[in-house]
């Protein structure tokens, strides 16, 4: 518990009286039978194991003087078939001494669990104590103030422990205290056991804790809805000039990340600031770039206005101080009547990161790859003089050499062959004449073959830019990458990609 003495759990009644829980008639039921307490237990579903550690700690430690209500087991009492379930669980909870509300965490639906707690509280009803053991860091709203049991504690357990078996308020109908003779020794060693059990149970506490964030830049803006209505209203020939004036003029920004405002060059944004000030910020740092993505943005909103679909243009933005581009995209709208605002989340996507760019969309495929297949041409009769000729018309510094079905096996570049002539012309005892050098010769040096063999990598034809470039880097002397189908070396070559290509794209 959150205090020390061992006490009434809090008094929430009148915050469930209150609250839209609430019920507002109880229907006939039996009174409250005074010989067997009734303890109720509240919670989801989803978390039965805990409540049914609890459940069994209860009628075990108190040998069946305490009889619980638990809906999830069929051990212990609850509804049953073949009739209705709220006019159950209002009987129940007309009869219940104490209800215990197990909390885990806030992103759960508590609806439910709150209106057997506003039963078992209204006015009408015989008192019921209420008991929160709060499983996690979080705590359900009408019980901030009242006195709970922390599920993690061996204090709190050990006083909930004795609170339960020792004290003769806990059940007024009872007149008593279920075991007052029990001595310390055994509560403690109670509420050990029921501490380590819980413990098996509990979900950890960084499942606990609800969290939510933007994946992306975002930013929040609002419209008066009385403008996105003139917006809506307008005719076809005048709904965009109209439109575009309008999320000009009233167009505000009321949320943001950080990341958000780094993409304007500001740490934070102000609130209330006019989507328009952001379009000046940008422009005065990129006062000749197109501006096509703030069309595009105004255009989207404009859309949702009328409930449509926007159409989400290739218009991107580059971050001020920063080499990435940004394409904006609103994702999501909510009209607020009572407000009187309409929202519109607008999100920035990095879609041109080289972690989600295929390496298909840079590639050269293999019908403009200038290469060579071994059987399509002879390498004893293909000259490397005649080769450099072809390089330099195609405009090339390599040439792919294949296998006759496509799968690669060579990357010649232009600069190896020229080492490669220069070193047999320089050889003593050369043999051919540099013109009559041909590509036959150059494969039959090893250690220029070694070094062709290893200058490309191989990935396969779903991988991404950041993926060849890893492949790349990693490989030593590797120059460019063949893109296959699966990445395996036998397969057919679909397309190159060059160092240069990688480095400018990652």
């Amino acid at each position: 518990m959150n205090r020390s003495e061992p006490r009434s759990l809090g008094d929430p009644e009148q915050t469930l009286v209150n609250s839209s829980y609430t019920p507002v008639s109880f229907e006939e039921v039996p009174p409250r039978s005074t010989a067997t307490p009734l303890v109720f237990i509240s919670h989801k579903h989803c978390d039965h194991k805990i409540a049914l550690m609890l459940a069994a700690f209860i009628e075990e430690r108190s040998a069946g003087a305490i009889k619980v209500h638990l809906s999830s087991s069929p051990d212990f009492q609850g509804p049953r078939f073949g009739k209705a379930l709220n006019a159950q669980l209002r009987r129940a909870l007309w009869s219940t001494d104490v209800l215990v509300l197990l909390y885990t965490s806030p992103d759960h639906d508590w609806s439910y669990c709150m209106w057997e707690c506003g039963m078992a509280a209204h006015p009408q009803s015989p008192d019921t104590q209420i008991i929160v053991f709060q499983c996690g860091p979080d705590v359900p709203a009408p019980f901030q103030d009242a006195l709970r049991v922390n599920a993690r504690s061996a204090d709190d357990i050990k006083r909930f422990a004795d609170q339960l078996l020792r004290d003769p308020e806990l059940f007024p109908g009872l007149g008593k205290a279920i075991a007052p003779q029990l001595k310390d020794a055994y509560v403690q060693n109670a509420a050990n056991e029921l501490h380590l059990n819980l413990a098996t149970v509990l979900p950890p506490l960084d499942d606990g804790q609800a969290e939510e964030w933007p994946a992306w830049p975002y930013l929040r803006v609002e419209l008066p809805r009385s403008e996105a209505e003139r917006i809506q209203g307008a005719s076809e020939a005048e709904r965009r000039k109209l439109a575009r004036e309008i999320i000009v003029d009233h167009a505000t920004v009321t949320r943001s990340d950080a990341r958000a405002a780094q993409l304007f060059g500001r740490q934070g944004l102000p609130a209330k600031m006019k989507l328009q000030e952001l379009l000046n910020a940008w422009r005065s740092k990129y006062p000749d770039a197109d501006a096509g993505w703030f069309e595009s943005c105004w255009e989207q909103i404009m859309v949702c206005c009328t409930r449509g679909f926007p159409v989400i243009c290739s218009a991107s933005m580059r971050e001020i101080d920063g080499d990435s581009r940004f394409t904006p995209v609103v994702a999501r709208v909510k009209r607020l009547p009572f407000v009187g605002t309409v929202q519109f989340d607008l999100y920035f996507y990095n879609l041109s990161d080289p972690r989600a760019l295929p390496v298909t969309q840079r590639m050269v495929p293999l019908r403009e790859m200038f290469h060579k297949r071994m059987g399509e041409v002879d390498p004893r009769t293909l000259k490397l003089r005649d080769l450099v000729q072809e390089l330099s018309v195609q405009k090339r510094n390599r040439v792919p050499i294949l296998t006759r079905e496509g799968a690669p096996l060579y990357i010649v570049h232009r600069s190896m062959i020229e080492q490669f002539i220069v070193k047999r012309v320089l050889c003593a005892d050369a043999v051919n004449e540099p013109s009559a050098l041909t590509l036959h010769d150059l494969l039959a040096d090893a250690e220029m073959k070694a070094m062709f063999e290893r200058s490309f990598a191989i990935v396969h034809c779903q991988a991404t830019l950041a993926d060849a470039k890893a492949m790349m880097v990693t490989q030593e002397g590797c120059t460019d990458v063949f893109i296959t189908d699966t990445g395996k070396s036998t397969e057919t070559v679909q397309g190159l990609l060059t160092n240069v290509e990688i480095a400018r794209s990652a």
